[in-house]
């Protein structure tokens, strides 16, 4: 592998402020408004769009070489102004971008202002998030945003009020719409109906059921009340190990509510992870449909592992989403020969190799992260995996290399049903591991058929041959 440390080539993340807008768009009736140029919004919603088939609304602050210049303050104000007059939201995340941190305006400030001025009072909720596009990833954007949410609504009062004897659910980025659901359906069933708060939740939000109506803002996402009702509850739980959960971290140590971060429950290992410690916290029996799903799912890699055993694997994409497709793997007996995470994060690599030391530790893998794209192409075509796993963005590798890619994570741009993807659960394991063994199964058969011929008692006669056959 090269040494390219003097610049990034086609990097393998999105910037902070895209993370943010997906955090935002997980809340009810909220907008997210971007201080900054109109292509990056542009970008954004593009980007967003083209992965969750979903229109994405985004609001901007459109700065000019003037605004640049000057001070964003009369753009932003006006910007708040237009998106309050055209989608009436009861929340606002204004998320910064390179160009207005560059400038270095206080947006604090700017929001403070125009409240005065426009007499907007508390009803509407507005939520700085200083995401510099040039620093950090979409992951961390991700979680800054979902910090602010969470300082913000219980900000109020530092004191809790009446106890809900609730389970609050913080999830880390990039799991799809129907991960989410599933999410749901795990908690609802083990903990019970209503007895958790999960946020952000972008189920509906970015899979909207078509009904006939239009709403400038998708309905669905977590309530106001609820958000605010997090420091009434009784425990945490954040989803993601590489990362700091921010919130949940504030949640402890302002509310003293005790919390414990987990896995995301891709795989066997993670997901009994999963499923036992809301056991232990609930106090309930694992319900039988999750049993009857886990046997399922054994079966399945019964049924695959002749086909998958020994497949060589590059993963790639979110340091969470790698680190549970990485134990999925390891289970089914395929060889990871190639872990890369798309941003730095803290646990990242020492998760990663603690899991295949724990299930496979005669495997040569090599684990990397914050690379880009140019740097995973050399670490490629050193490894000489087999198949790819991870986002669209690896598409051009795969086909270089003439390897199949499985496509997981985001963005998947080009395909359609990123948003229906599952990997989430036991369901979700199976559904991954059919996905991987009819792809090896595909190539198989792709590259037997080169070598197959007709039986010769297929082969038609020809005409000579059928009047000889006659007479």
């Amino acid at each position: 592998m090269s040494e390219r440390n003097y610049t990034t080539v086609n990097p393998c993340i999105m910037c902070q402020p895209i993370g943010s807008v997906m955090a935002f768009k997980g809340i009810e009736d909220s907008m997210v408004l971007l201080h900054g140029s109109q292509g990056c919004s542009t970008y954004m919603r593009l980007h967003l769009a083209h992965h969750f088939r979903e229109p994405v609304d985004i609001g901007s602050s459109s700065l000019s070489e003037k605004g640049a210049v000057y001070g964003g303050s009369e753009n932003l104000k006006k910007g708040l102004k237009n998106l309050i007059l055209r989608y009436n939201p009861k929340v606002i995340g204004v998320s910064t971008t390179c160009l207005a941190e560059t400038i270095g305006d206080d947006i604090t400030r700017i929001i403070a202002e125009f409240r005065e001025e426009e007499g907007v009072g508390d009803e509407r909720i507005i939520i700085p998030v200083p995401t510099p596009s040039y620093e950090e990833s979409h992951n961390s954007g991700y979680i800054k945003a979902v910090e602010a949410i969470v300082k913000t609504f219980t900000l109020d009062d530092s004191k809790k009020e009446i106890f809900n004897n609730k389970l609050n659910v913080i999830l880390s980025e990039n799991i799809s719409p129907e991960d989410t659901r599933e999410m749901k359906h795990i908690f609802n069933s083990i903990v019970g109906n209503n007895s958790s708060i999960l946020l952000p939740d972008i189920s509906e939000t970015f899979d909207a059921p078509m009904t006939g109506d239009l709403h400038k803002i998708p309905p669905g996402g977590t309530t106001h009340a609820d958000i605010a009702d997090m420091k009434n509850s009784a425990a945490s739980i954040g989803f993601g190990i590489t990362n700091d959960n921010k919130a949940v971290n504030y949640l402890e140590q302002t509310f003293d509510i005790p919390s414990q971060n987990l896995p995301l429950p891709i795989g066997l290992e993670y997901t009994d992870m999963v499923l036992a410690a809301l056991s232990n916290i609930s106090g309930a029996e694992i319900p039988d449909e999750f049993q009857k799903e886990r046997g399922r799912l054994i079966d399945a890699m019964v049924d695959s592992h002749k086909y998958v055993y020994g497949t060589k694997v590059a993963i790639y994409g979110d340091p969470n989403n790698v680190l549970g497709m990485l134990s999925l793997v390891l289970e089914n007996g395929m060889h990871p020969i190639l872990v890369v995470a798309s941003s730095k994060s803290p646990r990242f690599a020492e998760h990663a190799m603690a899991r295949v030391q724990q299930v496979k530790p005669d495997c040569d893998v090599t684990i990397l992260e914050d690379v880009d794209f140019d740097t995973f192409n050399d670490a490629v075509q050193k490894a000489k995996p087999q198949m790819l796993i991870g986002n669209s963005n690896g598409k051009y590798i795969a086909k270089e290399m003439n390897i199949p890619l499985i496509r997981f994570g985001f963005p998947i741009h080009d395909r359609v049903g990123a948003q229906r993807l599952l990997t989430i659960g036991y369901k979700g394991a199976m559904r991954m591991l059919d996905r991987i063994t009819n792809t090896i199964l595909e190539v198989e058969e792709t590259h037997l058929a080169a070598k197959w011929s007709e039986p010769e008692s297929y082969v038609p006669l020809g005409e000579n041959n059928f009047h000889s056959a006659e007479a």
